[in-house]
């Protein structure tokens, strides 16, 4: 049950699209909208700064772009419902001071959405990366892919800065591992590091973002447990009810 409802004629869903605007009884519709709204926010205008002529000034907002697509797309993925990592470790769940309840981790929800749906992105890195034990980490060292990328939206996201075991370059590929070269742990010794790509890294989450919209779509059975997610996620969200069937 949402918390707040907005006055679908006075609110924007999208650019130039108001609430009022859309049938949120078809689904079809619901996901179009949905769809623009994305576009609209997220990839048209990491399109513009991909497109800057001066593309070492803009390769931090788009990484910055790309975390918040895997965000966004982890929290519709998997709705209200725990990730992978969550029914497996309950100390990825997160008290709520205000309901009592738990809410999930959106970290264990980024790293597993990547993992199935980005498996190529995924996996254990060659050498595990050390990192300090605190209040937050509770593991000693990274030991994935898909922790690092974790890792690195967080530093992004939150202080501007990338963590020292990832970094941004222009590279052949999305995502490349390297044993030494550009950081030492305080001991001197080698720190192993990933480097992004973060144009090619935004064209795999568009592919990703597409193929889910299409899923969405799908008739199949097999997938109404995906769209089931989608509408808790959707209507906790917008505070709209909405159709859960193609």
């Amino acid at each position: 049950m949402p918390f707040y409802i907005p006055v679908q004629n006075a609110r924007a869903f999208r650019r130039l699209t108001r609430y009022d605007q859309i049938n949120w009884k078809d689904l079809r519709a619901v996901v179009d909208a949905f769809h623009g709204r994305i576009d609209d926010w997220y990839i048209l205008p990491t399109k513009v700064l991909i497109s800057h002529p001066d593309g070492g000034h803009v390769v931090f907002p788009i990484m910055a772009m790309n975390c918040l697509l895997i965000d966004m797309l982890s929290q519709f993925y998997f709705g209200n419902d725990l990730s992978p990592t969550e029914l497996k470790d309950p100390k990825n769940k997160l008290k709520n001071p205000v309901g009592g309840g738990t809410l999930e981790s959106s970290g264990a929800k980024f790293r597993d959405f990547l993992v199935d749906r980005l498996k190529h992105l995924t996996g254990p890195l060659a050498i595990p990366i050390k990192q300090p034990i605190t209040r937050k980490n509770s593991k000693p060292t990274l030991d994935t892919f898909q922790d690092v990328l974790w890792g690195f939206r967080c530093g992004i996201m939150h202080q501007a800065a990338t963590p020292l075991y990832a970094l941004i370059s222009g590279i052949p590929t999305v995502f490349e591992f390297r044993t030494r070269g550009v950081t030492t742990y305080a001991d001197g010794t080698p720190c192993p590091a990933v480097v992004y790509f973060p144009q090619k890294l935004f064209n795999e989450l568009e592919n990703a973002f597409n193929k889910y919209l299409d899923d969405l779509l799908n008739p199949d059975p097999a997938l109404n447990d995906l769209r089931r997610r989608f509408k808790d996620k959707f209507e906790d969200s917008f505070g709209v009810t909405i159709s859960a069937t193609v």
